[in-house]
């Protein structure tokens, strides 16, 4: 058996963060143990911490989706339609948080405008909101971008 060098032992025993993806048990239902697990694993990196949010907003987000297109559907917003303009997608903002704990302010400065949603509902809220964006954003191109902050959400559009 040929020895290996401590540089080969060390980079041979280092998992990728792909290589701790599929050692979890099950990637599409994380539980709290799995991320224990994949903290373990992934701890020789430096943002080990990033991995993992990244991972759960991603499961989050898809999770989250289908209710925010229901809800779009529900509210009569057709996903076939051609491009918005921004007092539409106002309105249909303002219809959704009519029903939810939410606020949406529209305002226009320096050729953007400024869609936001303010609301009490934390890091879910957000990235449930984000969704709702995304979805009714999705014709806007390369033209937005969104930023979120602690319990708010705004989508930047340039007019």
């Amino acid at each position: 058996m040929k020895n290996l060098s401590k540089n080969q032992e060390l980079s041979k025993n280092t998992l990728t963060e792909f290589d701790g993806i599929v050692q979890l048990s099950n990637v599409d239902q994380i539980t709290i143990g799995a991320l224990d697990c994949a903290e373990k694993l992934w701890n020789n990196s430096a943002n080990e911490g990033q991995k993992i949010k990244d991972l759960l907003e991603q499961k989050t987000m898809l999770a989250i989706e289908p209710y925010a297109l229901a809800l779009l559907k529900e509210n009569k917003i057709d996903q076939d339609l051609p491009c918005l303009n921004i007092e539409q997608i106002n309105s249909i903002l303002q219809k959704i948080t009519s029903q939810i704990p939410a606020q949406t302010t529209c305002y226009f400065r320096a050729g953007r405008a400024y869609l936001r949603i303010s609301h009490e509902m934390g890091d879910v809220g957000n990235l449930f909101f984000k969704s709702l964006f995304l979805n009714i954003l999705k014709d806007f191109g390369e033209n937005y971008h969104l930023q979120t902050q602690e319990n708010t959400v705004c989508a930047i559009c340039r007019v």
